[in-house]
């Protein structure tokens, strides 16, 4: 499976507003770009965090759709997106956050991109090996 994590460096929200903190979030992983005009993005990531977090319950993307009255096609699009970034999960065509915490998420993502930049180093220096280059 391929991941796709972006990081984005972005100005943090001042604190007491639940959405944008929650938008914040989104942001940094890349959402919410200029061509998203009607924010499909963000509403889809506000409704899964705040239907999905804290509880084992799951959304299937006509729910969704019904739930913010855009299509079916725009909801799959952007749930696609989050799911490659491993923010969301597709369990049985219903969709819901990785982990229940917000904070979890971000550990678990953290710990993948270890993962994978560990794998990258470990061939990086077989490759250096083979070639006589030397890093100090």
């Amino acid at each position: 499976m391929t991941v796709n994590i972006i990081i984005k460096k972005i100005r943090s929200p001042g604190p007491g507003n639940l959405t944008e903190d929650i938008d914040y979030i989104c942001k940094s992983f890349g959402y919410f770009s200029p061509r998203d005009k009607q924010d499909t993005a963000g509403k889809i990531f506000r409704l899964l965090v705040k239907e999905t977090c804290n509880n084992e319950k799951s959304l299937s993307s006509d729910e969704i759709a019904n739930q913010l009255n855009l299509t079916r096609g725009a909801i799959i699009y952007h749930l696609n997106n989050f799911i490659s970034a491993g923010l969301v999960v597709k369990e049985h065509n219903r969709y819901r956050l990785r982990s229940q915490s917000i904070q979890k998420i971000i550990e678990e993502i953290r710990a993948d991109i270890d993962r994978i930049m560990g794998q990258m180093l470990k061939i990086a220096n077989d490759i250096d090996n083979r070639l006589g280059n030397s890093y100090r």
